[in-house]
């Protein structure tokens, strides 16, 4: 891995440490939601939301479409699979070196 992608790695894996971010994603793994859902579904005020939405958009983890005065959001499924990847890697990686 290179340097800008261990980066972007490990930029993403901080963003998903945060218990709200992650009670976010695992919201709306489900299916697209609207901004007013996450924060009625996490009973916390908008603002505080908006906030970790933002963190969250900024790390390429979730993608949002505005219809009207609505803000819907979503997984970034593609980015999702990269981390995976990279995760999946890590374990190979310790499973052929516990072998030596």
């Amino acid at each position: 891995m290179n340097n800008k992608k261990q980066k972007t790695f490990l930029e993403q894996l901080k963003a998903l440490s945060d218990n709200t971010r992650l009670d976010i994603v695992l919201f709306i793994a489900s299916g697209e939601k609207c901004v007013c859902d996450i924060f009625k579904h996490l009973k916390l005020p908008q603002n505080l939301i908006s906030h970790h939405l933002a963190v969250l958009r900024k790390n390429e983890l979730i993608i949002n479409r505005k219809e009207g005065k609505w803000v819907h959001y979503s997984l970034n499924r593609k980015n999702f699979e990269k981390i995976q990847k990279s995760l999946e890697k890590i374990i190979k990686t310790k499973e052929i070196i516990s072998k030596c």
